[in-house]
């Protein structure tokens, strides 16, 4: 999908041109900092080191500065930043698709989270930018009604598109004649390309497309080809793209390609004449095929919708096809539907490309263009060329990732604080289960409870440690050395206080052996009294 090629190529393209003495990754396990290395030495940057950060050590992140999430979501890093402190570095997120209720409620979470002026959420496009802001002021605006209060402030929002590597995009005459004639397409014929998820309801519905190049076909005497490169959800999906591609374009030869593996991504822009993208969907905020296909020197032909809009000039670069959806206020149905659950994301998307309407005559009309003109061909793809080269080559958007996260850290020495820290710093939306939950059991661990070794207990600590039931969450725990020594102090003094007998522990164990007594209470191991 797009938004995982997107990502990858970013941490590729920013392991090869990022201006930086070392890279962190900030990950879960160090085995996610170590796959991440293998990536960044594959990229072909300079050699540096790569640094783990633990996801959950704002300390270790404070070191890179700014911390960069491929989504939407900053309510947690927020948090856990509040609770070290809150000009220890920067946040950053990305949008990809801001349709989901996931990525709507994580939107929304901006104006309640501890975010500050000098973190930011990064759109991807001009149009993807404003449906952002038009859901933050909603919320904003609710909150201020709800609370009796001035709405909180706008986050930070910046416009910087997705990139590609422009150099890889290189059309060879060897894979043009290869894939031409594996398709049966002469050399006078005309072939349009689509690259990317082959889906009516969740991309692009291609009915408009077939009628709009059956139209042409019927004005121009050059034979159209339609090649359909990418990748089929099902069985179902691919039956109904050639059932309405025999219906509505007959006199057009289409070509599926799919499963589209990475050879023939690199090769099938050779095939073309001309890229098409009729785009309704409201899934996409910036759609990475168009640049793709400008990189390799392709006129384009896309609806005007979304990022497509940014990136291609309208008589330039190729053509936009006007599009048309209600107003505002006709789709609060499938609002309504896709809040309780009723439609899944896909089916609520879905829906609403029913309503996106594409000028099927100005399609016609632009490709016919293309199909007669060469010389137009020739002149809009080396112009969309130097313009992928010039604002959508990954060189380019890393550098400006890079003076965004400057002009925040610049930020954070002189800009107030919102939510200044007082109290509790924990997330109150995932709050400690002990606290949340602390009707549930008979009593509470304090810390002068008294903790005594059982008549079995050392041998069954090792029997404990054994059991395959704990071994989901053995990080969570006390090692078992740890255990072996609250258990020799036992032997040696009967009585403790629980406080007193994890206090020979290094200070950043303490929490976890002291939790830990309670499971070994549960093992029979020791116990624990008033």
């Amino acid at each position: 999908m797009g938004r995982q090629v997107a990502d990858e190529g970013f941490v590729r393209a920013y392991a090869r041109h990022a201006v930086a003495d070392a890279l962190y990754c900030c990950a879960a396990t160090p085995q996610d900092a170590e796959r991440f290395a293998v990536i960044a030495e594959g990229a072909g940057g300079p050699r540096r080191p790569v640094r783990w950060a633990p996801m959950d050590s704002a300390p270790a992140i404070a070191e890179a500065g700014c911390l960069f999430l491929a989504g939407p979501n900053l309510r947690p890093a927020a948090f856990l930043r509040r609770g070290y402190n809150q000009r220890g570095y920067s946040l950053c997120g990305l949008t990809h698709t801001i349709a989901s209720a996931g990525a709507m409620d994580a939107i929304g979470d901006l104006l309640l989270a501890p975010v500050q002026p000098w973190d930011a959420l990064i759109c991807t496009s001009r149009a993807g930018r404003d449906a952002v802001e038009r859901q933050l002021q909603e919320v904003a605006a609710y909150l201020g009604q709800r609370l009796g209060a001035p709405p909180p402030a706008l986050p930070e929002l910046r416009t910087i598109p997705l990139g590609v590597d422009t150099g890889a995009y290189t059309r060879r005459e060897e894979d043009r004649a290869a894939w031409r004639a594996r398709f049966g397409i002469g050399p006078e014929d005309i072939a349009a390309l689509y690259v990317g998820r082959l889906s009516a309801h969740a991309k692009a519905n291609p009915d408009p497309l077939y009628m709009a190049l059956e139209r042409a076909a019927q004005r121009t005497s050059r034979k159209l080809h339609l090649i359909q490169a990418g990748w089929f959800h099902n069985a179902g999906l691919e039956r109904a793209f050639r059932t309405t591609a025999a219906q509505f374009a007959p006199s057009v030869a289409v070509h599926v390609v799919s499963p589209l593996e990475e050879e023939a991504h690199r090769q099938i822009w050779s095939a073309a004449d001309f890229f098409v993208s009729p785009s309704d969907n409201i899934q996409e905020t910036f759609g990475l095929t168009p640049v793709e296909a400008i990189a390799a020197g392709l006129p384009v032909l896309v609806s005007d919708w979304d990022g497509y809009r940014d990136t291609v000039r309208d008589g330039i670069d190729g053509f936009r096809i006007p599009t048309l959806t209600p107003a505002a206020g006709g789709g609060g149905d499938l609002a309504v539907r896709h809040a309780l659950g009723i439609d899944r994301y896909d089916l609520y998307v879905g829906k609403a490309s029913l309503f996106t309407g594409f000028d099927v005559d100005a399609c016609a009309e632009a490709c016919v263009k293309l199909a007669e003109d060469a010389g137009l061909r020739q002149r809009m793809g080396d112009s969309g060329r130097a313009r992928a080269r010039e604002f959508y080559d990954w060189q380019v958007i890393v550098k400006a990732y890079q003076a965004l996260w400057a002009e925040l850290a610049e930020r954070r020495s002189n800009a107030a604080e919102l939510v200044p820290l007082t109290g509790d710093v924990a997330d109150p939306w995932r709050i400690d289960p002990f606290q949340q939950f602390a009707a549930y059991p008979s009593r509470a661990l304090r810390a002068d409870c008294r903790v005594r070794l059982t008549s079995e207990g050392l041998w069954d600590l090792e029997a404990a440690y054994a059991s395959p039931h704990i071994k989901y969450a053995a990080q969570s725990l006390p090692t078992v050395e740890e255990a072996r020594s609250l258990c020799r102090r036992l032997t040696e003094v009967p009585e403790w206080r629980a406080d007193d007998l994890v206090r020979h522990l290094p200070p950043d164990r303490q929490p976890i052996a002291f939790r830990g007594l309670v499971w070994l209470a549960k093992y029979g191991i020791v116990t624990i009294l008033d």
